[in-house]
């Protein structure tokens, strides 16, 4: 797991070998104010991360950085958490044991939430994972299968992928699939 902001901040002050009450001091802020954002309860305003990165010798845009990439990861998680939540009301996991946000793989997640959700839950997983990838999960685990998902593959193909003539692209898709399988045997 990454580190967030108020870890980083806490590895530098040990490096430095500052105690708190001297670092926020230092910065010009409270005590209180220093540990809300080394407990990720307080973002980190543009002119304190520039003294920060200046105190600390820090390049530029830092501490910005990973104040950013940890919402990114929460906003993620938090959106992986909901789709997960929507997949066990509709009952995708059935034949699964126990299935929880750590150990459903993304594969799963994207094939599950295209077959058991809606259009504004398929949109989410542009959030979370680049369209390349969807589409390559789509391409080799749902389009290939025929009839069975044939009229929910050729509006994915339509209004995700923007795929022009999809009964045609899933019939070829089909096809290379089972020339790929005869190939193995």
């Amino acid at each position: 797991m990454e580190e967030n902001l108020g870890q980083y901040i806490g590895r530098l002050m040990a490096r430095d070998h500052y105690k708190q009450s001297a670092l926020a001091r230092e910065l010009g802020i409270s005590r209180q104010m220093l540990s809300n954002i080394m407990l990720d309860q307080k973002e980190v305003s543009l002119p304190l991360s520039l003294k920060i990165e200046s105190l600390f010798s820090l390049p530029e845009g830092t501490i910005l950085k990973i104040q950013n990439d940890c919402k990114i990861r929460q906003y993620k998680e938090s959106v992986r958490e909901g789709l997960c939540e929507k997949l066990k009301q509709a009952h995708a996991f059935w034949s699964y044991d126990e299935v929880t946000m750590g150990n459903l793989p993304d594969e799963m997640l994207i094939e599950k939430v295209f077959v058991h959700l809606d259009m504004d839950d398929i949109a989410k997983l542009f959030e979370l994972f680049p369209k390349k990838f969807i589409q390559k999960v789509w391409r080799e685990n749902m389009a290939i299968q025929g009839e069975y998902l044939f009229d929910l593959n050729v509006m994915i193909a339509l209004y995700f992928f923007h795929i022009r003539k999809p009964e045609a692209y899933l019939h070829r898709q089909e096809s290379l699939n089972l020339k790929k399988q005869t190939s193995y045997a």
